[in-house]
């Protein structure tokens, strides 16, 4: 776990370290290269950014069972680990948080039934936390709509006309239904009242659409140092971010052009889109939209009640927006 970013939050950095030895002692798993590489996926300098949430919220009730609490963090890292796995696979990555994918030690078959596995452990972390059946329907309906976002980028792929609003809701169920799971969960777990469970998943939505328009930012901005990924890899495999979406609509005759070329472009084309989308305010207005998500976050969270774990939400919430400002 990366200790620099929960510096700021010493109660909840104590949960997550403690919730990393859980996890490693969960993901025991018999084939030995794949449980080198989940090991690793999961100490190597991951934020724990949903769990983190998850215990946040968890603060606004009065049941603080330890175990029970764990379990429901753990289900959300298992989560979250099992799609990074099948991502690596789609998009053939090598590196992620600078080391190995699963699928460069094993193949993308093996990367498959790893990621297949750890859903497994997902639902037996949920059986452990759950109260009752609507705690597990939550967490089945959360993991479809997941699935859903995936399976919908494939219908986006290459697609120079896609919209702003198809982005948004590709995003929504691949990555801030997640961030809404983890808020609503941790206060739901915890028995915080109801209006505050609904307020939570509202925040984490926000919060999940701008942590990935920031992150989509980033394959124009960032290096590899920084995110721990190839930049451009979103180009190389036919997805359109936003900050690309944002060029196409004032840029419809070179970027179509490059884009044509699909899996044909080289590493100068790569570049030109690179500065084709700077060139055309791309990255600004995207991270102009993040920046309204995480407002529109902050608001929702002046609704919570005053005590101390709305202020950390509210310093962790600026923080995400920031992280590689």
């Amino acid at each position: 776990m990366s200790q620099s970013f929960w510096a700021a939050f010493p109660t909840i950095q104590k949960q997550l370290n403690s919730l990393q030895p859980y996890l490693l002692q969960q993901a025991d798993i018999k084939q030995t290269s794949v449980h080198q590489r989940v090991q690793q996926l999961i100490t190597h300098g991951g934020k724990y950014v949903r769990a983190g949430l998850f215990y946040l919220f968890s603060q606004f009730g009065s049941a603080q069972d330890p175990q029970r609490l764990q379990a429901g963090a753990a289900s959300i890292e298992f989560l979250h680990l099992a799609t990074l796995i099948h991502d690596d696979v789609i998009d053939d990555a090598p590196v992620r948080r600078n080391t190995a994918t699963v699928q460069t030690a094993v193949g993308n078959r093996g990367a498959i039934y790893a990621g297949d596995l750890l859903f497994t452990l997902y639902f037996d972390e949920v059986l452990k936390a759950a109260e009752s059946f609507d705690d597990i329907a939550t967490n089945t309906k959360a993991m479809r709509a997941i699935l859903e976002g995936e399976l919908a980028q494939y219908d986006l792929n290459f697609n120079t006309n896609e919209q702003v609003d198809e982005y948004l809701r590709e995003i929504e169920g691949k990555t801030a239904r997640l961030f809404a799971l983890a808020c609503s969960e941790g206060a739901k777990l915890a028995h915080a009242p109801e209006i505050i469970v609904e307020t939570a998943e509202q925040i984490g939505r926000s919060l999940g659409l701008a942590y990935q328009i920031q992150d989509d930012v980033l394959d124009y901005v960032g290096d590899m140092s920084q995110i721990r990924k190839p930049v451009m890899e979103d180009i190389r495999t036919g997805v359109y971010a936003l900050p690309l979406i944002f060029a196409l609509e004032t840029d419809q005759g070179e970027l179509v052009q490059l884009l044509e070329k699909r899996l044909d472009l080289t590493d100068a084309d790569q570049q030109r889109i690179h500065d084709l989308v700077l060139a055309n305010d791309g990255v600004t207005r995207a991270q102009t939209m993040a920046h309204e998500l995480t407002q529109q976050a902050l608001l929702d969270i002046d609704l919570l009640p005053d005590q101390p774990a709305k202020k950390l939400i509210q310093h962790l919430t600026k923080k995400l927006l920031k992280r590689f400002s």
